[in-house]
């Protein structure tokens, strides 16, 4: 384009704790400031029904914008409040994840991470499989681009919805530059304090939810305590979400209440320090889109353990143990290795460190920024060709 450029980036679910989701968006908004003025300039502006939670993105530029898009209920936001504000905005691409709203007046870029709920509804709850599997494929015909994190889940997205594979730009995600090694030991041991965590422990982190396989995690586990071959604790770090009563379940019928620790959603600074101080992160998903917790593991120096499906192995490849999620022998044999080996776990921590830097911050954001610009021109063109008729 030969003019500047105005992007809007729906950013509603900063501040909502919604882990992986928000975690994509700041980390977004961080990396497209990182880049500098573009030229032509290139203007942002970001939607919240609360803008004051964007402080969580840190201090950005003059050209990134707050503004505030009302009513805060998602049906009526989506479908009145963003395209109000888009229009007055003048906006020439609305980048949202998942849900676009069905009429907007500029083009739409649409990350969609996965497809979880057509692969596997019965870790959904009825209201959202419903949602999801009615609005998602509509966003997803009608976006002029859809971005999203691995090959893995393109090929998922085409083969399911029968949609042009040149349409699906892959942009592997990065981690925000906060994860890393913490040489100050008693950094570390002041988080474990305060969330009553003492002594060895395996770290795993993640909504409460079933696609992140807790409950088998919580069965190896118990087998790696009951031989005798770990005598550590397990700490779940996550926000609770529907039917995570499971996974209670499964520690009150092992009686691990006093060795497993559920700190809920933390701040992202004190996750840092869980990692550090962790003997391995255990990371059995039965399907990732990508998983980012593996990468921040990794860049924490902590040794990853983590399922061998979906985007997995495109993610950690040979930098951690994989295994079958679905085989709680796999997990114990896993847990059991890679905190009685010290040479091995040093191994992995040294692979880990390696890998992490393959998924630039940079090249994130420099990959998004041209799918913007790409998907503006073709905007545009259609428009000037519709003009022409």
């Amino acid at each position: 384009m030969s003019r500047p450029l105005r992007v809007a980036i729906d950013a509603h679910m900063v501040g909502e704790h919604e882990t992986g989701n928000e975690t994509y968006v700041v980390n977004l908004i961080r990396g497209l400031a990182s880049l500098g003025p573009q030229a032509p300039a290139t203007q942002y502006l970001l939607y919240s029904t609360h803008p004051e939670r964007l402080d969580a993105c840190g201090p950005l530029p003059p050209y990134f914008a707050r503004r505030r898009v009302a009513p805060a209920t998602s049906t009526l936001r989506i479908t009145m409040g963003m395209p109000a504000r888009v229009l007055a905005d003048h906006v020439d691409v609305l980048h949202v994840t998942y849900i676009a709203p069905p009429v907007v007046s500029a083009a739409v870029v649409a990350t969609v991470h996965d497809i979880s709920y057509e692969l596997y509804p019965e870790m959904f709850s009825g209201r959202d499989l419903a949602i999801l599997k009615t609005l998602v494929p509509r966003t997803i015909r009608h976006a002029h681009t859809v971005i999203t994190d691995s090959e893995s889940s393109r090929r998922e997205i085409v083969n399911h919805y029968k949609v042009d594979p040149e349409k699906i730009k892959v942009i592997y995600l990065s981690i925000s530059s906060s994860y890393r090694v913490l040489h100050d030991r008693t950094e570390v041991e002041s988080v474990m304090a305060r969330h009553g965590i003492t002594g060895r422990y395996l770290l795993a982190v993640g909504n409460l939810q079933p696609r992140k396989n807790l409950p088998r995690l919580v069965r190896a586990f118990a087998q790696a305590k009951r031989t005798g071959a770990y005598d550590g604790r397990l700490v779940l770090v996550g926000k609770s979400l529907w039917r995570e009563s499971q996974i209670f379940q499964e520690i009150r019928q092992h009686g691990l209440e006093d060795e497993v620790i559920a700190t809920g959603y933390i701040s992202e600074d004190d996750v840092v320090a869980l990692y550090n101080g962790a003997d391995a992160f255990v990371y059995p998903s039965i399907y990732e889109g990508f998983g980012l917790p593996p990468l921040e593991a990794m860049a924490c120096g902590c040794p990853v353990i983590t399922g061998n499906t979906s985007s997995l192995p495109e993610v950690v490849g040979s930098a951690g143990i994989m295994v079958d999620p679905t085989s709680e022998e796999e997990i114990t044999r896993a847990i059991v290795a890679m905190t009685s080996d010290a040479q091995l776990r040093n191994d992995y921590i040294r692979l880990g460190l390696e890998r992490v830097q393959h998924f630039s911050a940079t090249a994130a954001a420099k990959g998004t920024l041209d799918v913007y610009y790409d998907a503006a021109d073709r905007r545009h063109s259609s428009d000037r060709a519709r003009d022409v008729k």
